[in-house]
């Protein structure tokens, strides 16, 4: 069983491609969804405070070094669900967080919330003014549809490596599930850059290369 803890948000809608990827696949699954209100995000805290210890939990949505965010809409500006205090909710867990800057939120907060494991990533642009703030790309002249191209590549990416491990039985092995991982991004660069002709898509997923951790 893995916990998916999933931020409803327009922004991140795509990243709902993951979880019918995973229930295509009979992937076990428990969906936590933090819709955009008060009353969600204290729902959703209690029902990850309530997750079996030991158990692998992916996020995904927004997030920050030093906080996760909830879900957004047009009425609900999203606010952090997670800050970097309260980290400590995923204690023995096996903790995946598919959010930007999720690696130095993970850097932070990792002995002191005393994870089990934990994956996390860099930067992860995927609006254009996230493109226009980001050092890197801000003048690469990146296009809205390369981003799309570089949502799928992620929506693949993480679906293939969940559905990896669990037919090989190695969810809870993050030493093996980051060992896969990078060998489907090296396998995406190529393709984007050799196939594809597309060296600002294969840049994008470099990054993501360059910047995932594992603790």
């Amino acid at each position: 069983m893995i916990h998916v803890v999933i931020s409803i948000d327009p922004t991140t809608a795509f990243l709902y491609g993951i979880v019918n990827n995973l229930k295509e696949k009979k992937v076990p699954l428990n969906v936590i969804e933090i819709h955009p209100s008060d009353k969600s995000y204290e729902e959703c805290k209690e029902k990850i405070s309530t997750v079996e210890s030991g158990s692998v939990i992916l996020f995904l949505g927004h997030g920050q070094e030093n906080q996760l965010y909830g879900g957004e809409s047009k009425e609900f500006v999203r606010k952090p669900i997670f800050k970097l205090n309260e980290m400590g909710v995923f204690k023995s867990q096996y903790l995946i967080l598919l959010a930007c800057d999720s690696a130095d939120l993970l850097k932070s907060s990792f002995r002191q919330a005393k994870m089990k494991k934990s994956i996390g990533f860099g930067s992860l642009p995927t609006e254009l003014k996230e493109i226009e703030n980001d050092k890197m790309f801000s003048n690469s002249g990146v296009t809205q549809e390369t981003l799309e191209a570089y949502k799928n590549v992620i929506v693949e990416l993480v679906s293939e490596v969940i559905i990896y491990g669990h037919k090989k039985e190695c969810l809870k092995d993050f030493i093996k599930m980051k060992e896969f991982l990078t060998l489907l991004i090296n396998k995406k660069i190529n393709n984007a850059i050799l196939q594809d002709k597309n060296e600002n898509l294969g840049d994008l997923i470099y990054q993501m290369k360059y910047q995932l951790v594992q603790y």
